[in-house]
C-alpha cells in the first residue's frame, strides 16, 4: 500500500477534521434571529449545522476571534488552523465589509470543511517535497484581494476575498489529490448548500485531469510530484462560494528513470503542442485564441523563454468557463512585459490601451527606482537558501504570467504576477505602493486603508519588519476591463507566532 493511498469516505467521515452534518445541508434562512449582530451569526450557524453541534456563547467583538467561542473544537489540529488561518479570513471579510450573514456563513464553512485540509501543525512534520510553492514560509493557504478601482474601501463589499488551499492530509503530513478534494466539496455531502454545483459545472475539471494524467483511474489517485490547488474559494458577498481547480504537474523523470505516472505535459516546458487536444475537447471557440498564443510563444516571443508550469479552470458550466495557462519568464523590464502581455502587439484596441497605460502606472508605483521602460526590476529582498524566519527562496524568482481563454472570446486575456516577497523591501512598502497606485487612478479611501486592513488580518507582526505576508501583486485584463489583485500568506508557521 502506497503512502498516498487514502480511504476517502473514511477521511470525510472523520469528525476530528470534518464536521459531520445531517443531509441535505441548507443555507436557506430558517432559524429566527433577534436582528442583532450576535443573533444573525447564531442563526446562520444554526442553519448550516442543522443542530448537529451545540453552539457556544458569543462575546463581542467578533473579530479577530480569539478562540472558538461559537463553534466547538473538533480537534487540536482544527483549533490550530482556526486561530492562524480562519482568524485572518474573519478579519478580511470584516474589513471588506461583507454582509454579516455572509461573513458568518464563510467562517462556518471554513471550520466545517477546510481546517482538515490544512495538514499537520508543523512544517517539519510534513513528508517529502511538501513545502508550498505559493508562499516562502511554507503556508499552504494563500489569500487574495481582487480590488475594484472604482469603489471606496468604506463601501459594503468593497473587494472580493478569495483564497487558495494546497490540500494536505491532516495527520500523515503529505499532499493529497486535489481532484478528490474538489469532488467532495462539490458533492451534496461536502458543499453545505454553499458551493455552486450546477449540473455540468465539473466537466472541465474532469476533462483537464484526465488529459493531464491519462492513466489516472480516479480523482483520488495521487500523482507524485504534483501540486494540487483549489483556489476556488471565491467568497461571494451572497455567502455562496465558487470553486476553481489548479494543477502543477511533476518535473520530468530523471535520465535513466521511468516516471511513475504518464503525464501529458511536465512542468516548465515551452512545448505547448500537447495542449491543443485539451483545448479542442474543452470548447471549439478556444482553438483560435490558443493558436495565436502558441504561435507567439514558439515564434516572435521565443526570446521571452516562457515556460508552462500550471493549468486551471473554473468550476462552472462550459459556456461561462475559462482555461487558465500559467507560464514563467525571465524577462523583467516593463517594455518586455507589455510586449509579452499583448503577444507582441497582436492584442490591440482601446480596452488594451487603457489597461497597458494603467499597468505602466502600477509598475512605476511598485518599482519607483526604475527610471526607463528598459530597466530591469531588482530582487530587493532575495532569500538565499533559508533565512532567519525559516523562509525559502522561490526557484530562480521569475516573472509569472497567465493567459486565460474565455469561451466565445477571440483573443487571450493576460495577467502578470510580481513575487513581492522577493521584489519588495517589506510588506508595508508593497501595501503603500498599491494604495498610491489606486489613488493615482482615482480610487477614493482614507489614507493608509490598505496597510491598516492588512495589519488587522496579521496581528502577529508589523508589516514593515520584513516581507513574506504580501506574496504577489498582479495586474490583469478582462473582457470587462483591467484588474489588480494582491496575494497574501497568513504566515501560519512564522516565528512571531510561536
Amino acid at each position: 500500500m502506497s503512502l498516498y493511498d487514502i480511504d476517502w469516505p473514511k477521511l470525510w467521515k472523520d469528525g476530528r477534521y470534518f464536521a459531520q452534518l445531517p443531509l441535505p445541508c441548507s443555507s436557506k434562512i430558517q432559524t429566527p434571529s433577534d436582528g442583532t449582530l450576535v443573533g444573525e451569526v447564531l442563526a446562520v450557524a444554526a442553519d448550516l449545522l442543522g443542530g448537529a453541534y451545540k453552539l457556544g456563547n458569543v462575546t463581542l467583538p467578533l473579530e479577530p476571534a480569539e478562540d472558538l467561542e461559537i463553534l466547538p473544537t473538533l480537534s487540536e489540529q482544527s483549533a490550530f488552523f482556526w486561530r492562524r488561518a480562519a482568524r485572518a479570513l474573519a478579519s478580511q471579510l470584516a474589513t471588506a465589509k461583507y454582509p454579516i450573514r455572509a461573513q458568518a456563513s464563510h467562517l462556518v464553512f471554513w471550520w466545517a470543511r477546510l481546517g482538515g485540509l490544512m495538514g499537520v501543525t508543523s512544517v517539519q512534520a510534513r513528508t517529502g517535497e511538501q513545502l508550498d510553492s505559493c508562499t516562502s514560509d511554507g503556508s499552504n493557504m494563500e489569500f487574495s484581494w481582487a480590488i475594484p478601482h472604482d469603489t471606496d474601501p468604506s463601501e459594503e463589499s468593497n473587494r472580493r476575498i478569495r483564497f487558495t488551499i494546497d490540500p494536505f492530509h491532516p495527520n500523515r503530513g503529505h499532499r493529497i489529490a486535489g481532484g478528490a478534494v474538489l469532488d467532495y466539496l462539490w458533492s451534496e455531502e461536502g458543499n453545505m448548500g454553499l458551493i455552486k454545483n450546477e449540473i455540468g459545472s465539473k466537466d472541465w475539471k474532469d476533462i483537464m485531469e484526465k488529459w493531464l494524467f491519462p492513466d489516472l483511474e480516479h480523482s483520488g489517485e495521487f500523482v507524485e510530484g504534483t501540486t494540487y490547488m483549489i483556489e476556488a474559494f471565491d467568497m461571494e458577498p451572497s455567502g455562496e462560494i465558487t470553486l476553481k481547480q489548479y494543477y502543477v504537474p511533476p518535473h520530468p523523470a530523471l535520465p535513466g528513470t521511468e516516471p511513475k505516472n504518464r503525464v501529458a505535459s511536465y512542468r516548465v516546458t515551452d512545448d505547448l503542442e500537447p495542449f491543443k487536444r485539451l483545448v479542442k475537447e474543452l470548447h471549439p471557440s478556444l482553438e483560435a485564441p490558443f493558436k495565436m498564443f502558441v504561435d507567439f510563444v514558439h515564434g516572435d516571443g521565443k526570446e521571452s523563454k516562457m515556460k508552462w508550469f500550471m493549468i486551471a479552470c473554473d468550476v462552472t458550466r462550459s459556456e461561462k468557463n475559462r482555461l487558465k495557462v500559467y507560464l514563467l519568464s525571465e524577462r523583467t523590464t516593463m517594455k518586455d512585459m507589455i510586449y509579452d502581455m499583448t503577444l507582441g502587439g497582436q492584442i490591440t484596441g482601446p480596452r488594451v490601451d487603457v489597461a497597458m497605460a494603467n499597468f505602466s502606472k502600477f509598475f512605476t508605483h511598485l518599482f519607483p527606482y526604475v527610471k526607463t521602460e528598459e530597466s530591469e526590476i531588482q530582487l530587493e529582498n532575495n532569500i538565499q537558501g533559508e533565512d532567519e524566519a525559516g523562509r525559502v527562496s522561490r526557484d530562480g524568482v521569475h516573472m509569472m504570467y497567465y493567459f486565460e481563454f474565455f469561451v466565445g472570446e477571440s483573443v487571450p486575456f493576460p495577467k502578470i504576477y510580481f513575487f513581492m516577497d522577493h521584489f519588495s523591501k517589506n510588506d508595508y512598502e508593497t501595501a503603500k505602493a498599491t494604495e498610491l497606485f489606486f489613488r493615482d487612478v482615482g480610487k477614493t479611501g482614507e489614507e493608509g486603508w490598505m496597510a491598516k486592513a492588512l495589519s488587522h488580518a496579521n496581528s502577529h507582526r508589523r508589516l514593515d519588519k520584513r516581507n513574506g505576508i504580501h506574496t504577489m501583486a498582479s495586474f490583469g485584463t478582462k473582457p470587462t476591463g483591467w484588474e489588480v489583485t494582491n496575494y497574501y500568506s497568513p504566515e501560519l508557521f512564522a516565528p512571531e507566532r510561536d
